[in-house]
């Protein structure tokens, strides 16, 4: 009776030994794959208490300056857009960075200097734009691919010209 008893503790024993063998490795696993996510923030984060300070019609270049900082883009023609664009992305082991935080804040200002208007936009306001991959043929002579390669054999003959 004592050996069954010893026996059936041992078993136990065992048992709970594997069990919590299994539970450190599950958890070695999971820390290394939380280890392989990264997250990159980019841009210029909007603070939306600093945002909610500035006032259409009255708030003015320099004290949005003061405020938000440097924008992260101006328009072209005049000045007056000005972009802060941020974007946050997680990047797992092998697999290809993933979006998920996008926000660009649009401030217009008149001519005279004060804010006109004001928006955010999200990523779900965003375009994906694809990319052609054609090329514009050239009119004329084409060479061909040995000519290419074998066209300037001869022509140089490493003698040099101001001599």
């Amino acid at each position: 009776m004592v050996y069954l008893i010893c026996l059936s503790i041992n078993d136990t024993y065992r048992q709970m030994k594997l069990k919590s063998s299994a539970f450190k490795l599950s958890l070695t696993f999971l820390a290394i794959l939380t280890g392989c996510a990264t997250f990159d923030n980019r841009g210029h984060f909007v603070d939306p208490e600093q945002l909610s300070k500035i006032q259409i019609g009255i708030t003015t270049k320099e004290q949005v300056a003061e405020l938000l900082g440097t924008p992260s883009s101006v328009s072209t023609f005049g000045n007056n857009t000005w972009l802060y664009m941020s974007e946050t992305t997680q990047k797992r082991a092998f697999l290809s960075p993933r979006v998920l935080k996008s926000n660009t804040t649009r401030i217009e200002f008149d001519d005279t200097g004060k804010v006109k208007e004001l928006d955010s936009l999200t990523e779900q306001d965003h375009q994906v734009i694809s990319h052609v991959n054609r090329a514009t043929p050239t009119s004329g002579y084409s060479d061909s691919i040995l000519k290419q390669i074998f066209g300037n054999v001869g022509r140089f003959n490493g003698k040099d010209p101001d001599k």
